[in-house]
């Protein structure tokens, strides 16, 4: 990434926005993934309507950021939680925008984090003889959501995202190839509240580090460890 960093201070200094976007494409392949996951995250809740925002668009935008703010990123590392951070704050903007987002959820990240792991802790169940939610490898035309205030009824995921979110929790492919864990895992996903959501996205489809999470999500890499393992406790406990 040093190499392709040096080749952004080049492209900058030419003035050329265009061959800029391309390498900046090919450092960060898995941002664009997660910023279609996330927007999928946010319509399933009902806080943005469905099919109108763009990841193009977003993507387009966190570029724009990028080739502006260049001067001041110092090293890959920082350019990385840069750009998932724009991601998010375009993506939130826009929810905030369409007025969607609950009063709840703008509490204070120290506080969500505290109160959201306790949930994770205390109430979250799956009830596999009764309410379990299938997760099937559809194609985006086919996802269906109801657009509830808590959860979504159904998380589809394609089969790279499964192979990320598994190897994320500690899981293997042929893990995730049993359907009984696959719907366990998208019942608990569905519910999992957003901070530890939007941690777990970070971690298994943007491919960041708890260090790199902790930057963009504002808590400590301790936090971020304790929520991934709490999310792994929760499916391995409902195996």
């Amino acid at each position: 990434m040093e190499k392709q960093f040096k080749t952004l201070k080049e492209h900058k200094a030419a003035g050329s926005k265009a061959e800029f976007d391309k390498v900046l494409m090919k450092m960060m392949p898995r941002l664009e993934k997660y910023i279609t996951h996330r927007i999928k995250v946010y319509e399933a809740k009902g806080w943005l309507p469905k099919n109108f925002y763009s990841p193009a668009d977003v993507l387009a935008d966190v570029y724009v950021n990028a080739y502006k703010e260049f001067e001041r990123i110092k090293n890959p590392k920082d350019l990385k939680v840069r750009l998932f951070s724009w991601a998010d704050q375009i993506i939130g903007d826009y929810a905030a925008k369409e007025n969607k987002i609950p009063k709840s959820k703008k509490l204070p990240v120290d506080k969500l984090v505290k109160e959201e792991l306790k949930f994770m802790y205390e109430d979250l169940t799956v009830d596999a003889d009764g309410e379990l939610l299938l997760v099937h490898d559809l194609k985006d035309e086919d996802i269906e959501y109801q657009q509830d205030d808590f959860k979504p009824k159904v998380y589809v995921f394609d089969f790279d995202s499964q192979n990320a979110f598994a190897q994320s929790l500690g899981l293997t492919a042929d893990d995730f190839r049993d359907e009984k864990l696959r719907s366990i895992f998208g019942s608990i996903y569905s519910q999992l509240p957003e901070t530890v959501r939007r941690v777990l996205d970070l971690n298994a489809l943007g491919g960041l580090s708890y260090g790199e999470i902790a930057e963009i999500v504002g808590i400590t890499p301790e936090e971020v460890e304790k929520i991934i393992v709490a999310i792994q406790d929760k499916v391995k406990s409902n195996r």
